[in-house]
């Protein structure tokens, strides 16, 4: 098993070199393959002026090429920003300004949007994944044209390899900045804790955007193991991936749960050992039924980008008492080295066991902040190492923590953060909308919607408001339902109530979107 004191990344095990490592649906990678590549384009980047801490941007679908490009990062210094292709372009370019990146690897299906990501930098390196014609300057061939030499990797551990974008609270982008130490403190832990090994087949189905997805196929490539990568599918094409390659670990979302039990066969899917998954718990009969048909463990992970993905963990095993009622907020126990504290929101004080309070975590994974943002870090992290979480929850005697809710106000759908105030500030953009509130809702298949009040004039539906929101925002934060009111619920303090305002839009609400 590796262990946290030989990880590094950007060095692949080469004990077998003819073993696959990513596997896509139109190609395999060995380990000796991947390593070429990963030389190639390290030796890419110096040749072409990228210095320590430059930012190389990447707009990619999932496939090899975001892990030939993070551990060609960490041999040379440099910092990847993956960019998450569900958002428009106008969010797209706003994230770009920030990062201010010296490269651009982009998909040949988002080329028309890279010379806008470039910004202020028209002299950076502008390469497109797949190149259909020759406007752009092809990935691959600007790859192959290079002479590998000998590239020192010399990532130290405080040096930044990651700047992943989160919405936060105020739905201004912020990059949570990850460095080598972050994910040598998390992926030779998850390795070993989950046993993943060389002869295990990982199955990874989520973006490379998050903390998630890319931290998944890390660990299957620190293993050596085969990790089989899959774009957005039906979940017919992913139930068929996990039974046609013989999988035997996958990282999922809970919605991803949900709609395989309705696939499940008498012959299941008996080389499946273990699934995880994080964004949010699933209902106590949607995990029987996964137990039922998959006979394999369940892992759910509770974390932040800030933290470098998960801190706690919930391990139900195949033999778990079926019908067993959880807490529908437990998250299960920290892992080792992650330490726990719920604080006291005003005096920051310790709580004890059964008191809730704001939920703080210290450990080596914990993100040194957001890039270009003191305040919003002075905000996230304490000077004595602790970082607040923003969640609030308490502590049970046995150490295992309960959610109780998001002091964030985030909703999570799907899998994805949205915050309310981001799309109330777009809703109210439209000329016949006065106000607008954004609530999450509960879903069935993606365990919160978006749902909208808005207050019109004349209280009539504003004009084209879905054709507004389509232009302006993902998809994923549109709102699913909206409705017309004559004026927002408000407490004393003239705040939106959203509890009550949440209650009234399901009674408003006959027909819950699918």
């Amino acid at each position: 098993m590796i262990g946290a004191d030989q990880y590094r990344l950007g060095v692949l095990p080469l004990a077998h070199p003819d073993a696959r490592a990513l596997s896509t649906a139109t190609t395999d990678i060995t380990y000796a393959e991947l390593d070429r590549r990963v030389a190639l384009v390290a030796a890419g980047l110096r040749a072409a002026g990228m210095k320590a801490g430059d930012r190389i941007l990447a707009l990619l679908p999932s496939g090899t090429e975001i892990y030939e490009l993070v551990m060609a990062c960490a041999r040379t210094s440099t910092v990847l920003v993956p960019m998450n292709w569900r958002l428009s372009p106008d969010e797209l370019v706003r994230i770009a300004e920030h990062a201010e990146a010296r490269a651009v690897v982009v998909h040949r299906d988002s080329a028309a949007v890279a010379p806008r990501l470039v910004g202020a930098h028209p002299t950076a390196l502008q390469l497109t994944v797949h190149a259909d014609d020759g406007s752009a300057l092809d990935y691959e061939t600007w790859r192959e044209h290079q002479a590998p030499g000998t590239t020192a990797e010399h990532c130290a551990n405080d040096d930044v390899v990651l700047q992943i974008y989160t919405s936060g609270t105020t739905g201004r982008p912020k990059g949570v900045l990850l460095t080598h130490g972050n994910l040598v403190a998390k992926i030779p832990r998850a390795v070993q804790g989950w046993d993943v090994t060389a002869e295990s087949i990982s199955l990874l189905a989520t973006p490379l955007f998050h903390i998630g997805g890319l931290g998944w196929g890390l660990i299957g490539l620190a293993s050596g193991a085969r990790t089989v990568v899959l774009g957005p599918s039906r979940v017919e094409t992913l139930f068929a991936a996990l039974r046609d390659e013989r999988v035997t670990h996958a990282f999922l979302v809970p919605t991803m749960l949900h709609d395989l039990c309705a696939l499940a066969t008498a012959d299941g899917l008996p080389d499946l050992r273990l699934i995880v998954y994080g964004a949010a718990p699933i209902p106590t009969k949607t995990r029987d039924a996964v137990l039922d048909a998959f006979g394999c463990s369940l892992a759910h992970v509770y974390g932040l980008t800030e933290t470098t993905g998960s801190i706690t963990q919930d391990l139900t095993p195949p033999t778990a008492e079926r019908g067993q009622a959880v807490e529908a907020s437990f998250v299960g126990y920290p892992f080792p080295g992650i330490e726990i504290s719920v604080r006291d929101p005003d005096s920051h004080g310790v709580l004890p066991p059964g008191r809730p309070g704001e939920v703080w975590t210290r450990s080596a994974q914990n993100s040194p902040g957001y890039a270009k943002d003191p305040t919003a870090t002075a905000e996230l992290l304490t000077t004595d190492g602790w970082l607040r979480t923003g969640d609030a929850g308490r502590l049970q005697a046995d150490g295992g923590l309960v959610l109780t809710h998001r002091i964030k106000d985030l909703i999570v759908t799907g899998g994805e953060n949205v915050v309310p105030a981001e799309v109330e500030a777009v809703l109210r953009q439209h000329p016949d909308v006065l106000d607008a509130a954004v609530v999450g809702l509960p879903h069935p298949r993606w365990g919160e919607m978006v749902a909208a009040a808005v207050v019109t004039r004349d209280q009539r539906p504003a004009d084209g408001l879905d054709e507004f929101t389509l232009e302006r925002l993902a998809a994923y934060k549109r709102p699913r339902v909206v409705h017309v009111v004559d004026e927002l619920p408000r407490n004393a303090l003239g705040k939106v109530d959203q509890q009550q305002l949440a209650q009234r839009l399901v009674a408003m609400t006959e027909q819950v979107p699918a």
